[in-house]
């Protein structure tokens, strides 16, 4: 029960997040609704028709942009808050841990919460529309805000020292049989990343390709790109199960650095010219 009471302003948090994206989302299927038709294709197909039919594009694309861009406030909006929401919960959370060891935990919770955030950030963004969609900014406010509390706040936590009480709890808590094997899992996740960089870069290095040419390297390059695949993929699933461990930092990493390799080795073939 006394878990339960720690976890309130976290909750309460997530709900009102969850509620914003409930209304974000209603929204959004309202603005696209409101967005004109597409002119039907001329019967018969003459040159008239055909260029009133293309007139009539202009005005379409006009009220397309005016909906994208009012929606683009609301948005704006909508992040901030989830933002406020979430930057509460940790002030109530902080409140309620009066201990050096319990706010450390509360800024490790903060980073968990941001990494969460922002995956949430990228399925927004996933299945947005084209014709109309939120800022990618927007869409990452509260998973910023969340990371740059956690990041400043644990830093300046974990610069001070803990009565030997609470030092003695934290290290008992730390030494947990689970707790360990989490965290060697997060380890693991992370030497996942580093293999997917130096498998990225073996790929990349003798890519000749360019704008004026396709590519033509070896064919054994095909291998370490799948292979880079599988441990991106390995890295993504065991820094999600590393932030049971609170080990919000290493999942960071992961989720940032891994595609990132994956689209330099992408673009290293000449793929985007």
């Amino acid at each position: 029960m006394s878990r339960l009471r720690e976890r309130t302003p976290w909750i309460a948090g997530a709900v009102i997040v969850a509620a914003v994206l409930l209304v974000g989302r209603i929204d959004l299927a309202h603005t696209e609704d409101r967005i004109p038709p597409v002119p039907p294709l001329c019967v018969p197909d003459t040159i008239e028709c055909n260029n009133a039919r293309n007139a009539r594009f202009g005005p379409r694309l006009d009220e397309m942009r005016r909906l994208d861009h009012d929606f683009d406030r609301r948005a704006w909006l909508y992040g901030g808050i989830a933002a406020v929401a979430m930057g509460l919960a940790t002030a109530f959370a902080l409140a309620r841990s009066p201990s050096l060891v319990g706010q450390r935990r509360v800024f490790a919770d903060a980073g968990v919460a941001g990494i969460v955030l922002g995956l949430t950030g990228v399925g927004v963004l996933w299945v947005a529309g084209r014709e109309i969609s939120p800022p990618i900014g927007a869409a990452f406010l509260p998973c910023l805000t969340l990371i740059a509390v956690a990041g400043l706040g644990g830093s300046v936590a974990r610069a001070q020292s803990p009565p030997v009480e609470e030092a003695v709890v934290e290290r008992v808590a730390a030494e947990g049989p689970s707790l360990g094997r989490l965290r060697r899992v997060a380890l693991a996740a992370l030497f996942c990343t580093g293999l997917t960089v130096v498998l990225a870069w073996a790929f990349a290095a003798p890519q000749n390709g360019s704008c004026d040419m396709p590519s033509s390297a070896p064919a054994w390059t095909t291998a370490f790109a799948w292979a880079a695949v599988a441990t991106a993929a390995a890295a993504g699933v065991l820094a999600l199960i590393g932030l049971a461990a609170r080990r919000w930092f290493i999942a960071l990493l992961c989720f940032v650095v891994n595609p990132a390799a994956l689209i330099y080795m992408l673009l290293s073939t000449g793929v985007a010219c």
